[in-house]
């Protein structure tokens, strides 16, 4: 299969993690770092993550939180489906409420994830998440 720009290699595609948690952001960043092989962007604001998606709006995934400034995390989801509606997205959240999971699912996530259970849980979701975006990334 040849590969062209629209479809870059594993090792070329871009991943977005905006949270303005500095814990849950190292948390986040070494668990894509074990099963994203591209470039890793993270933003603290939606601000620094609409920056960000302007300047790579070839990112192919990202995870974002609900509750990070100035907006929240279905604004910066919107944005991402506006620029490359192909993304993959999660909204990561502690709070595990079915408000949020409908915002980010009206925003056009493709999954939700609360980090409210054993970090051992949450990793492995995340893991799991992660491995099947990069089947269906490949696929593209």
């Amino acid at each position: 299969m040849a590969l062209c720009r629209d479809n870059p290699p594993m090792h070329d595609r871009h991943f977005l993690i905006a949270d303005d948690s500095e814990a849950k952001m190292f948390f986040l960043a070494s668990i894509v770092k074990k099963h994203w092989a591209g470039e890793l962007h993270r933003a603290k604001s939606t601000e620094e993550a609409k920056k960000l998606i302007d300047a790579h709006p070839e990112i192919a995934a990202a995870f974002i939180d609900y509750e990070i400034p100035s907006e929240n995390g279905p604004a910066v989801i919107r944005y991402l489906r506006g620029k490359n509606p192909q993304a993959k997205i999660a909204l990561v959240t502690a709070f595990d409420s079915p408000r949020y999971g409908e915002d980010a699912k009206s925003a056009g996530a493709d999954a939700f994830v609360t980090t409210s259970q054993e970090m051992h849980e949450v990793a492995e979701s995340l893991e799991n998440l992660l491995q099947l975006w990069a089947v269906e990334l490949e696929k593209e």
